[in-house]
């Protein structure tokens, strides 16, 4: 009995050894190619949006120490929890290499970098959040009822406003911001909450539920409303979020096995897009510009921007319905146009800003603090819920939305609250994390 035990520990303290040298080697891997990215095609494709070269050794240097330290805090949140753990990592991926990158290649200020190792510092303290979340135990028949019926509806919806206005160019990315143009002045204020609660949580949650409970017919009836949802509006996110559900539905059953494979896949994607750019797509980095910089550095790149601009001017939420009974907003424009106007010398654009940029637009430092317990607290909730590892591609869309949306839209419009009051309903009997 004994010997079992302790061979069953040993088993158990190796795997997570393991799992934590390949998810850290593969990280400081991506560190590096990320740079050399910036270096040989970002700078060199697209210096006019404002990436220029100019290396700080010191800054370099600084950069990487960030990412030691990030990589030793995230030791710890592995021994905590599988789930958290595998939040970090992408966490560190999407927010904080590419800024180190900006940082040391191109002489950014320290206030962006310093703020987002912060702010993934500070996710720590989301293994610390217990919370006994009530189930209302749910038959699966009727959840499964409730889903499909819900999206069929949401379907219907979109599909008398829109009817026949479908363009398959998109398919091909082609004709993308002609597209959007034309959704954005058919679609009302009411039904554009509706469509970016159901594209980024109402659907995904029936979708992925479907998938784990091998519901074949109520599967491609979601990838339909999806499919649908893309062809009228032009949103790239929402087709490639279909992608990501399916690819972390169908990997490992194990949370940090699925980060794995994906920066494996990553690394390799990295390493294609430019082959396939100059031999295939030559003269345009379609590929490099449409995954690499819309992914990793324009985000980045936004960041610094409202940094830089509302350095000592606090913002104080001034556009929101509520506090502009208390804030007057200076400007003509939203802030999106108005950051667009200053760095681009263009309205036609609007430029997002993501969670740790927009705490510190609002709220100044303070600001910054004040989200990165937020969205602690956030995905420390979520690690209550024990969901199905199946709905990691989820989490995966809402860091990429906490990436270029402001915190208050990834609540309200982006669905995170609707996704606490339907995670309560999903039926959770015996499932238990996937992961450690």
């Amino acid at each position: 009995m004994n010997i079992r035990f302790y061979r069953s520990s040993f088993l158990d303290f190796w795997k997570v050894k393991n799992q934590f040298l390949r998810a850290t080697c593969l990280l400081i891997i991506l560190s590096f190619i990320i740079d050399l990215y910036y270096r040989f095609f970002i700078v060199d494709s697209f210096s006019h949006l404002g990436f220029v070269w100019k290396m700080i050794y010191f800054k370099y240097l600084l950069s990487k120490l960030g990412l030691c330290i990030l990589l030793y805090i995230s030791y710890f949140i592995l021994d905590k929890s599988a789930l958290l753990y595998a939040i970090y990592l992408v966490l560190t991926f999407l927010f904080y290499l590419p800024i180190a990158t900006l940082f040391a290649l191109s002489d950014s200020s320290y206030k962006p970098f310093a703020c987002t190792l912060f702010f993934i510092a500070t996710f720590y303290l989301s293994t610390f959040v217990k919370i006994k979340i009530p189930q209302i135990e749910v038959k699966q028949k009727m959840a499964d009822i409730f889903l499909i019926t819900i999206s069929i509806l949401i379907l219907l919806v979109f599909v008398i406003l829109f009817r026949d206005n479908v363009y398959w160019n998109s398919l091909l990315l082609k004709d993308i911001y002609s597209i959007r143009e034309i959704f954005s002045d058919k679609i009302s204020g009411a039904t554009n909450y509706l469509y970016h609660m159901s594209v980024k949580t109402i659907l995904p949650v029936a979708l992925i539920h479907f998938m784990i409970r091998k519901k074949v017919f109520y599967t491609f009836i979601i990838l339909f409303a999806f499919l649908y949802l893309y062809l009228i509006s032009g949103n790239k996110i929402v087709y490639f979020s279909i992608f990501i559900y399916i690819f972390f539905n169908f990997s490992h059953r194990d949370f940090v096995q699925k980060t794995i494979l994906y920066f494996q896949l990553v690394i390799v994607a990295l390493f294609l897009f430019p082959l396939v750019d100059s031999l295939v797509l030559s003269p345009n980095p379609v590929l490099v510009g449409t995954f690499a910089n819309r992914f990793l550095f324009i985000p980045a790149l936004l960041t610094q921007w409202h940094f830089e601009y509302f350095d000592g001017r606090p913002f104080f939420f001034a556009e929101s319905h509520f506090f502009r009974l208390y804030f007057q907003s200076p400007y003509d424009l939203p802030v999106g146009y108005q950051i667009s106007q200053v760095y681009l010398h263009t309205t036609d654009a609007y430029a997002n800003n993501g969670v740790v940029s927009d705490g510190f637009m609002n709220l100044g430092y303070i600001g910054v603090v004040l989200y990165s317990l937020i969205v602690a607290f956030l995905f420390g909730v979520i690690a209550s819920f024990k969901l199905n590892a199946g709905y990691f591609g989820l989490y995966f869309m809402y860091i990429y939305m906490l990436l270029s949306a402001p915190l208050l839209s990834c609540f309200i419009t982006g669905g995170i609250l609707i996704f606490f009051i339907m995670a309560v309903f999903i039926n959770n009997k015996n499932v238990k994390e996937v992961g450690l």
